[in-house]
């Protein structure tokens, strides 16, 4: 059965989490999340796809009844090769960006709350005697714990809704300093 119409889903954060610009706020930060025009934040839907595919094919490792070959290369692409040259099909499925609702970011335009929505957080490298080390000092642009929308578009396949949900929960934490306790967040179909 062709299943044509979007689906939200929401992200979750528990914790501080960085989703990064590439860019870098000079005193006040070495790195800045990624926002958009009203400074609200923004994960691209690029970025979701790359970690829903990374989920995906995790779990098709493990257990290809989960997630199968077929929903892989339907939903993400595949990379063939075609006489010695790689050719990229494309997936069908199209991620928007995941953002906060219309009516909190409407809200916090309007009384002008944006930037309540972000910290500076710094690190340090330690020598072996327990001292700063010279010039390790970092500061890193964070997000408070808050909820995001996004959309998936033309999967093909009601059993993909299903498919897809197995690569949301696999996914627990997401952006920069996993490792460090930030990003711990939950995925699950909104609708």
């Amino acid at each position: 059965m062709k299943m044509n119409k979007a689906f939200i889903y929401q992200i979750e954060f528990f914790s501080f989490w960085h989703a990064g610009s590439g860019l870098s706020g000079s005193t006040y930060a070495d790195s800045l999340v990624l926002k958009n025009g009203d400074n609200l934040p923004v994960i691209p839907g690029k970025t979701l796809k790359g970690l829903l595919r990374e989920a995906a094919e995790a779990i098709h490792g493990l257990n290809d009844k989960l997630v199968s070959t077929e929903f892989i290369t339907d939903v993400f692409g595949e990379t063939e090769k075609v006489n010695g040259t790689e050719k990229r099909k494309e997936g069908e499925a199209f991620f928007g960006n995941a953002t906060l609702s219309e009516n909190l970011s409407k809200s916090l335009v309007e009384k002008k709350l944006t930037n309540s929505l972000y910290q500076v957080i710094s690190s340090t490298q330690i020598d072996e005697n327990g001292q700063a080390r010279d010039h390790s000092l970092r500061q890193l642009e964070v997000t408070v714990p808050l909820t995001l929308y996004g959309s998936i578009e033309h999967l093909q396949k009601e059993a993909y809704k299903e498919q897809m949900q197995q690569c949301f929960n696999w996914i627990k934490q997401m952006g920069v300093n996993r490792n460090r306790g930030l990003g711990k967040c939950k995925f699950s179909i909104f609708n």
